[in-house]
């Protein structure tokens, strides 16, 4: 394992975190033992849009029903769940980090969707996956710790079928960087890997993607401006600073430290 990989994981992994799940669930007056998706999109989309930024990301991107779908950095699956509770598509979901991979597996037999998602630990860099399996690509904010974009693009490229949707959302280095750590992807710098938007686009023509366009300026809710009002958060699974780690990507935001971008690109046909 990489010092990079190792550090990644070390920031995502959180102790007993189905026990905090649980707790959360249950102090917000819902039956932990039998949650519903509803219950779980409070606290289960790990990026600082919530699950708004979720539901306008598959809108923007036209993400088929039925269709076959990766989630790159799943997390604890809640983009993964929503696609194949609302939108009847089969996924597959991919993580570095173990912990995320195990509690996405018990969530997703807590809610009756396991026979529809299947689970993998590993990296978005290296996918254990055959060329041309997917309908789409769909990554939230992952992007942000990946140093080598390259591969990373060029994986997403390759298990695409022909016509396929390449979407991300990221974060990317402002005219007024460097942003205000620490953030939801980084408490400091040596793991946070921005680039500038013109970078971004040049490394996914570069990886052949066409269309390449970013839609942030449609969506309904800025990507990073954090979770809808009144609900749980992602404090459970990202820790308790994370509220002051949200604030600091929105000042951000505000003062040019960085930009958000919603990506849509597509795999020739």
């Amino acid at each position: 394992m990489g010092r990079e990989t190792a550090s990644v994981i070390g920031h995502y992994t959180r102790e007993k975190l189905m026990e905090r799940i649980r707790s959360a669930l249950k102090n917000a007056g819902y039956d932990s033992d039998k949650p519903t998706i509803e219950m779980l999109s409070e606290l289960d989309h790990l990026h600082g849009g919530g699950f708004t930024t979720t539901q306008t990301q598959v809108e923007l991107a036209e993400i088929p029903r039925g269709c076959h779908v990766l989630d790159a950095g799943c997390g604890i699956g809640g983009p993964s769940r929503y696609l194949a509770h609302s939108h009847d598509c089969t996924v597959e979901g991919i993580d570095l980090t173990p912990e995320y991979i195990e509690v996405a597996a018990q969530l997703n037999d807590m809610t009756g969707l396991s026979k529809k998602i299947a689970l993998k630990v590993g990296s978005v860099t290296d996918l254990p996956y055959d060329n041309e399996r997917f309908d789409v690509v769909l990554s939230q904010n992952v992007s942000m710790n990946v140093s080598d974009k390259e591969a990373m693009f060029k994986e997403a490229f390759r298990v695409l079928k022909p016509g396929g949707i390449y979407t991300l959302s990221h974060l990317a280095e402002g005219p007024n960087a460097p942003p205000i750590y620490p953030l939801p992807w980084a408490l400091s710098p040596d793991v946070s890997f921005l680039e500038t938007p013109a970078a971004i686009f040049a490394m996914l023509s570069k990886a052949g993607f066409e269309k390449i366009e970013d839609r942030a300026g449609q969506a309904r809710s800025r990507p990073g401006s954090g979770p809808r009002p009144g609900t749980i958060g992602s404090v459970p699974a990202m820790g308790d600073d994370m509220p002051e780690r949200v604030r600091n990507s929105a000042k951000s935001i505000e003062e040019g430290r960085l930009v958000s971008m919603m990506i849509v690109a597509h795999r020739p046909a």
